[in-house]
């Protein structure tokens, strides 16, 4: 059975696409980019902890994606028809993957590179027949791990590829898996760097690996692969434009009704292209409008003012709208620049912006918290006449005065 998901795609300012948040009905999970930069993978963790405590505040999945979506970087949301289908977007390697990984070898280094070729031209045969030790049983009865016995000449070949840069902490080479050796026996260059990661530090806490990696040909395809780049930088070129493969990105276009564009092939970062649909700043429902209500409060020499903008969906918009509005109305008036600019300027303004919230249709459900209640109109709030003291006033003046100049 197929359980669609809906995720958002996270981009570093760089471009890199760090991971990607998923929702479905009940949970909301994060998935770092397997082949993502040590950097990325830092901020994915900042990401992952960011996706929980919004799920904790009591939001819906389907809200932390809809808030999130609105932080910079972060791509509109998206449906995938699975989450098996978003951990296989979360596998692709793109261009720039491997342009970072060519950039850890240090070409500028002569001697580590004539020391590669001449520690792996130097291997023989029993150079590379891998004896193993241990295995044996104590006196006390227990038994021993075995553990391969590495000749020095193997020792030294496999230390060359620390120095010219092929074991670089930029593969996280525990979430990939092992490259295999190509029918001609020759790897790409980025290939070469990912195998030689894995090798040399799979080593350490598996024994054998690289026991494996010379029966199988693997350790040997590394260094001619890496060989032939130093001589030949081209044979590393890759393209400018990073791409995911086609099968995966055309797969989550196709329901997500979407063309498959560049910047949606590498995760969806055509925000810019594709802006969310605004999303009330209160409740989260939607459709919403870009609109600020003001306050004013006159107090005979000192004067308050208050504002509160963003999207607002029509019933949050009208609720906030009468409330600052009767505010303003009962104590907007007393001071004279409140009585005669600041309160008028207040209400006109309010009065033009809840034009914009009242052609709106009545919102969708909410899913960041409860909806403010507009509770009753303007004109039938008791407070909102206490605004006829100095309208009142002003009309005793003028009869007042024009009384006397008669």
């Amino acid at each position: 059975m197929i359980n669609p998901v809906h995720y958002i795609t996270v981009t570093a300012p760089d471009g890199e696409v760090v991971g990607y948040a998923w929702g479905d009905g009940t949970d909301v999970e994060w998935i770092n980019r397997k082949a993502s930069s040590s950097a990325a993978y830092d901020a994915g963790m900042e990401w992952y902890t960011k996706v929980r405590e919004a799920h904790e505040r009591g939001l819906t999945p389907l809200g932390v994606l809809n808030l999130l979506s609105h932080e910079p970087g972060v791509g509109r949301v998206t449906e995938a028809p699975d989450v098996a289908a978003l951990e296989e977007l979360a596998r692709v390697v793109t261009p720039a993957d491997d342009r970072r990984l060519l950039a850890q070898l240090d070409r500028d280094d002569a001697d580590a590179w004539q020391e590669l070729a001449d520690a792996f031209d130097a291997l023989t045969d029993e150079d590379r027949d891998v004896k193993w030790g241990g295995g044996h049983k104590s006196p006390s009865g227990a038994i021993h791990v075995p553990y391969p016995l590495y000749s020095k000449p193997l020792q030294r070949a496999v230390a060359s590829l620390h120095r010219v840069g092929a074991v670089t902490p930029e593969h996280r080479w525990t979430e990939s898996p092992m490259p295999e050796v190509p029918p001609d026996g020759r790897l790409g260059p980025a290939d070469a760097v990912r195998a030689a990661t894995t090798l040399v530090r799979g080593e350490h806490f598996s024994d054998g690996t690289i026991a494996q990696a010379v029966e199988s040909g693997l350790l040997d395809a590394v260094a001619a692969s890496l060989r032939a780049w130093y001589a030949d930088p081209s044979i590393g070129s890759v393209d400018q434009s990073p791409a995911a493969s086609p099968p995966v990105a055309e797969r989550l276009s196709r329901r997500a009704g979407e063309p498959r564009t560049e910047a949606g092939v590498e995760g969806g970062t055509a925000s810019a292209r594709n802006p969310p649909p605004p999303m009330c700043r209160f409740c989260g429902g939607s459709p919403a409008a870009e609109v600020t209500f003001r306050a004013h409060r006159g107090l005979v020499i000192f004067m308050g003012f208050k504002r509160m903008d963003g999207p607002m969906c029509m019933t949050c918009g009208l609720a906030v709208y009468r409330t600052l509005t009767t505010h303003t109305l009962c104590v907007g008036w007393w001071s004279p620049f409140s009585l005669f600019v600041f309160a008028p300027l207040t209400l006109v303004r309010n009065l033009l912006a809840v034009r914009k919230v009242k052609q709106l249709p009545p919102p969708g459900p909410g899913m960041l918290g409860p909806r403010y209640d507009p509770g009753v109109p303007v004109h039938r709030r008791p407070r909102a006449y206490v605004a006829l003291v100095p309208v009142l006033w002003v009309l005793f003046m003028i009869v007042t005065g024009l009384s006397g100049g008669m």
